[in-house]
């Protein structure tokens, strides 16, 4: 197996140690599809975006209705929540009129086109507060 290039979810995210356990989670011939998959990484659910050529990973869940993100819809690089619309980055996990953040994964992809995720969210997720929630855009 060839090398793995890294794509960080975020600037200024820390690369994984060497010897990171990563788990292969889907292969590009997949992805590139839809441009959206729902993965199980270590036991909780990740969607994986396609954005400009490279592979992110954020929770699946959104932080207001959890509803599967891998089922909204891909946008102008947003990520679209099924349930109320919400936007959020899928490089970052920020949403784009509210508080509260997704959790970002690192991601790799090999010259092969295996898609590999560290288990270890690489930014925090971030609930959003209940003024957030109720804010007009954000219904």
């Amino acid at each position: 197996m060839s090398e793995p290039t890294t794509t960080s979810p975020a600037a200024g995210v820390d690369q994984p140690a060497a010897g990171q356990s990563w788990v292969h989670v889907a292969e590009m011939k997949d992805l590139a599809r839809r441009r959206r998959k729902q993965v199980d990484v270590a036991g909780c659910p990740v969607a994986l975006f396609l954005v400009d050529g490279e592979v992110f990973a954020v929770d699946d869940t959104c932080i207001h209705q959890e509803r599967s993100l891998a089922k909204g819809t891909l946008l102008g690089g947003q990520v679209i929540c099924p349930g109320h619309q919400w936007k959020f980055d899928p490089r970052t996990g920020e949403s784009e009129d509210q508080d509260g953040r997704l959790a970002t994964y690192t991601v790799q992809v090999t010259e092969e086109g295996a898609v590999l995720v560290d288990p270890r969210p690489a930014t925090p997720r971030e609930a959003t507060t209940s003024e957030s929630a109720t804010h007009p855009a954000g219904r």
